[in-house]
């Protein structure tokens, strides 16, 4: 549905992007994380041919996309403080914003009323933007991002200005779009979001996109592999001798009400045999995990100067 190949940009002489490459499929939500100035937003300028990349080229639905008028009815642009001319009302500022459909008043009235009340702005459509709020602007700027039904939604920051049930409202708004086949990317600093809505997700540091893939799949590859086993203090060291007799365990530590116990490739199953072949009473076993953004804060660490 969505494919980056290659994708370079640099502004006086400086590296932004140094050959990104995304393939996303229909109906994807796609997490796209980094540090501010990491390029996320300079991406999706290139994406929607707000700007000209150096090099690559990007294809949306089998076709390559070249001209801004290219994106037509096919990518919407949702941007972080989206810029509106907010002497029209809401209904003036979609119809402009669909004028390139060629689609009839009725029909643009039709779908202004759809998108409106698809982000929570029902009532509307004849007030004024500039008296919204500025979570109101964002959710207009959401709005504008649908009017042309798009197959392919970049999403730069939508929930910036949102408090927590405003941006529980846009993650409900992310998964009905979702059901409705449409391919998404999403730039995010709030990673909770991340893990909630996105199938796949991918870190991009210093131009380059350095970790990538699903999410459970990303948390069992980088994750602690420690595992916590809670027995009776008297038992501590009965768990700690019997890991010293295996070739997979790397350590075994005493923690406060259990003992850690960091194993190597293969000792996942190694453990819960050893485990099995003794009698201990054993209140549970619990793999220790990281979450997504202490995996991409270390992660953006180590390639911060690669």
């Amino acid at each position: 549905m969505l494919k980056v190949n290659n994708i370079k940009k640099s502004f006086n002489n400086k590296v932004v992007l140094n050959g990104v490459n995304l393939d996303i499929k229909q109906g994807e939500v796609y997490g796209l994380i980094g540090a501010n100035g990491a390029g996320k937003t300079t991406l999706f300028n290139i994406i929607a041919r707000v700007i000209n990349s150096d090099d690559g080229v990007v294809i949306a639905d089998d076709k390559e996309i070249s001209l801004a008028n290219d994106i037509a009815g096919k990518i919407g642009y949702i941007l972080d403080i989206p810029a509106m001319y907010e002497y029209l009302t809401a209904y003036e500022y979609l119809e402009f914003i669909a004028s390139p459909l060629k689609l009839s008043k009725e029909e643009i009235l039709e779908k202004s009323d759809a998108v409106l009340n698809e982000v929570g702005l029902k009532d509307c459509g004849k007030k004024k933007i500039k008296t919204f709020s500025r979570g109101m602007k964002q959710r207009m700027g959401i709005a504008s991002g649908l009017i042309s039904d798009p197959k392919i939604i970049l999403m730069d920051e939508p929930s910036s200005a949102l408090d927590p049930m405003g941006r529980l409202d846009v993650l409900k708004i992310i998964e009905n779009l979702k059901q409705k086949g449409k391919t998404i990317i999403l730039s995010t600093h709030i990673l909770n979001d991340i893990e909630r809505i996105c199938d796949r997700v991918g870190l991009l540091v210093n131009g380059k996109i350095v970790i990538e893939g699903k999410i459970n799949d990303v948390l069992d590859k980088y994750s602690y592999n420690i595992f916590s086993v809670y027995v009776k203090e008297s038992n501590f060291d009965i768990v700690i001798d019997i890991a010293k007799t295996s070739d997979y365990f790397a350590s075994a530590t005493k923690q406060k009400d259990c003992v850690d116990i960091e194993y190597l490739p293969g000792g996942k199953q190694e453990m819960f045999n050893l485990l099995g072949s003794i009698k201990l009473d054993c209140n549970g076993v619990i793999k220790k995990e990281q979450s997504i953004e202490q995996i991409f804060i270390l992660a953006s660490k180590e390639n911060e100067n690669v």
